[in-house]
């Protein structure tokens, strides 16, 4: 009898580690998925603009987007770089990074802190033509927390774990 309680415990605790699991997985993949991401430039892509709008090209594109901690921007391009630059790097066009030689593909970047964040060609000469982006990065104020919007699989869960335990500990299970 001793046994069969014990092996009963062992089962109720083993369900509730699997709750537990769970719950993580489900907060891991819902915060990893949580922000926006758009792709610069939009069909045309991360290109060197038109010489009559190299000073508005990418800042007339961003103009119409509000973009949040969590969101991403993705480059792409055709022989061609992107790397992130501080302030200056974007309005003097003096920063380069020895590993982004000029290729075909894809970069992305989360936009991981409020404030600006700068982007420009690591080709100086296609930054000096205009291929730099800055976006003014919000805080993540505008979506409720997601204590917010009522019992979520992860809080049931997370609630569950504490109950379980005490009612093994009490013999209940």
């Amino acid at each position: 009898m001793a046994a069969a309680a014990t092996s009963r415990r062992l089962l109720a605790l083993a369900a509730v580690l699997v709750l537990a699991v769970l719950s993580l997985q489900a907060a891991v993949s819902s915060a990893a998925a949580k922000g926006t991401r758009y792709t610069v430039g939009g069909a045309d892509g991360w290109r060197v603009p038109p010489p009559e709008d190299k000073e508005r090209f990418y800042a007339d594109w961003a103009s119409n987007i509000t973009f949040y901690v969590d969101d991403s921007v993705e480059f792409v391009y055709k022989n061609d770089s992107v790397i992130k630059v501080g302030k200056a790097g974007y309005y003097h066009c003096n920063e380069t990074a020895p590993d982004a030689a000029p290729r075909d593909g894809t970069t992305l970047f989360v936009l991981d802190a409020p404030g600006p964040a700068y982007f420009a060609s690591a080709d100086l000469d296609h930054c000096n033509m205009g291929q730099r982006l800055m976006v003014d990065v919000l805080a993540d104020g505008a979506a409720p927390g997601p204590w917010a919007s009522g019992p979520s699989v992860q809080h049931s869960a997370a609630a569950l774990v504490p109950v379980a335990l005490a009612a093994l500990a009490a013999g209940f299970v």
